[in-house]
């Protein structure tokens, strides 16, 4: 962890959490009782507050001992930290009721350097953990660690150089420690939940996966918003390959269910959020944040009359549709979800080499806002300069082009899994997906279901947009809507006792949840209702409020 605070304020916050979080949940009442596991691998307070804040709102259901995990190894250290303290990670963790720390990084350590002796024994939450062979299948930790190479090394994908280098040797054998040690931690304690900030790559998709093998419920709690966290319960399991994947089948359930089947209640509540999302006041288009970034347009007159404008600045033809191409974070959580390419680059790569020969359309790909820091191959610079002359093609920054403009031009938006395929549709603007991301089950917009659909929907939706057939229909746009304000509002508990995410990492958010801690009613904080309904109805997010009350009682509750 690493402190944004003097560090007065963080001992204040110690002494303030342990006596709460000792008042406020059953703790441990025998040996006999349940173990949650809660993550703390990530260097952000932010992050680990809101992972330890869950899973003690679980220990307020039912007496349950808190495992905290942390650590980190030099190669996560070198890709992603700017510094942690593994020793206030634990000091935390003991003040949220942690009655075990684990450096999860330092027990493999010590495990790799054993060669022809004993394996150190292990005891956690008072049990013996016993070795144990991992039952991670194979291609599943193939995958897992490729992604986790990709990610340190920042390269869309790995090349022969990269697989037999040291850093992919390092990386494997140490994923195949924790694969272990995580099937051992599962099989011995058998945890009631896992709660972790990420569930990709070695340190935390290995555990994730071992508790889907074991049954073990995972709470996935995010870095936005106040606290949002989506939960994956093995009952409601349909054999989906991947945790994500899993998870986008529940969502798009419940968003049926509870948000369009109430859409006349929460249609006012839906355009309020939306017109606030069109100036991005909040995330997830964090790259495009404040007011500055607001897109004036309103209308498609409005559009209509900037659109000549926007497209001759690129050289575009007048007459044509423009698709634009957002590229990815490329060497991000590669294969976590449902992809139809053999991995981002490859998508963009194809996306390309198709628009080449689509002169009949207008092109324009755009970089990730935070390209570098998931990238030094250069990989968007390379795709662009083999196309430098392709008269119906541009290359561009995002940050380069201003909301306004990049509405204004963009016919028909191209992703895998970004935002921009919840956003786009919002405001009219039809986009096509060439995989999965957690809302794609929600009809927002055109999904493909392999890669032969994708160039099938493309194909269609160019000459489509050319003959002037709607690629959207209103139901698509109203349904948009409605998830902007699950994601943004219904699905975004007010709790005090974690802060938003903007409250940023000092002093001011931990005297705020000391604050809360030293004087809100431990009841009255909607930290612990919305946990204990997502835990009781096994739902697969926490809400605001139920919403499976009456039509009539959410109403009253969204404008009563």
């Amino acid at each position: 962890m690493r402190l944004h605070a003097r560090p007065g304020t963080f001992e204040q916050l110690l002494d303030t959490a342990t006596t709460f979080w000792h008042d406020n949940t059953l703790g441990s009442q025998g040996n006999h009782d349940g173990v949650i596991i809660a993550e703390a691998l990530h260097q952000d307070i932010r992050v680990a507050l809101r992972t330890l804040s869950v899973a003690n709102g679980l220990r307020r259901i039912t007496p349950m001992s808190l495992v905290a995990i942390t650590g980190t190894d030099e190669d996560w250290y070198e890709a992603l930290w700017s510094g942690f303290d593994v020793a206030l990670v634990e000091r935390l963790a003991r003040a949220y009721g942690a009655t075990d720390v684990m450096d999860i990084h330092a027990l493999v350590d010590k495990r790799l350097a054993v060669v022809d002796g004993q394996l150190p024994d292990l005891t956690v939450a008072g049990r013996h953990v016993p070795e144990l062979v991992s039952g991670i299948q194979p291609h599943d930790l193939d995958a897992i660690v490729d992604a986790t190479v990709c990610r340190i090394l920042r390269v869309p994908r790995l090349s022969t150089a990269d697989r037999s280098g040291s850093t992919y040797a390092r990386l494997r054998r140490r994923s195949i420690e924790f694969s272990r040690v995580y099937d051992m931690l599962f099989a011995a304690l058998r945890p009631t939940a896992l709660v972790t900030s990420h569930v990709d790559y070695n340190q935390w998709g290995l555990a994730v996966e071992s508790a889907m093998r074991f049954g073990v419920p995972v709470i996935h709690v995010q870095s936005t918003g106040t606290l949002k966290a989506y939960a994956l319960f093995p009952d409601a399991r349909r054999g989906a390959p991947t945790f994500r994947a899993e998870l986008t089948h529940q969502i798009g359930e419940f968003f049926d269910k509870y948000v369009y089947g109430n859409r006349a209640q929460i249609h006012r509540s839906a355009e309020l959020v939306s017109w606030r999302s069109k100036g991005n006041l909040g995330r997830p288009s964090w790259w495009r944040g404040g007011s500055s970034a607001e897109a004036e347009l309103r209308t498609g007159a409005e559009r209509a009359s900037l659109r000549p404008h926007a497209v001759d600045r690129f050289g575009f033809d007048r007459d044509k549709p423009v698709i634009t191409v957002f590229n990815h974070a490329v060497s991000d959580a590669l294969g976590t979800n449902v992809e139809f390419f053999d991995d981002l680059g490859d998508w963009f790569e194809a996306t390309a080499a198709f628009a080449a020969d689509r002169t009949d359309a207008n092109w324009l790909f755009l970089d990730h806002p935070s390209q570098a820091l998931y990238d030094r191959t250069g990989f968007f610079d390379g795709v662009a300069d083999r196309y430098a002359a392709a008269g119906n093609m541009a290359f561009r920054r995002s940050r380069a082009i201003s909301k306004n403009m990049l509405w204004t031009l963009t016919d028909l938006g191209v992703t895998v899994r970004g935002s921009v395929s919840n956003e786009l549709p919002a405001y009219g603007i039809p986009t096509l997906q060439a995989g999965w991301s957690e809302w794609s089950a929600c009809g927002l917009g055109a999904v493909a279901s392999d890669r032969d659909d994708y160039w099938r929907r493309l194909d269609g939706a160019i000459s489509g947009i050319a003959a002037g057939v709607p690629q959207l229909d209103p139901e698509q746009i109203e349904r948009a809507r409605l998830w902007h304000w699950l994601y943004r509002s219904a699905g975004d508990v007010s709790t005090q006792l974690v802060q938003h995410w903007e409250a940023k990492a000092g002093d001011s958010l931990m005297r705020r949840i000391m604050t809360a801690m030293a004087h809100v009613e431990s009841d009255g904080d909607p930290l612990f209702a919305s946990t204990r309904r997502m835990w009781t109805r096994r739902e697969p997010m926490l809400t605001r409020f139920d919403l499976s009350m009456s039509a009539e009682s959410l109403g009253d509750e969204l404008w009563g």
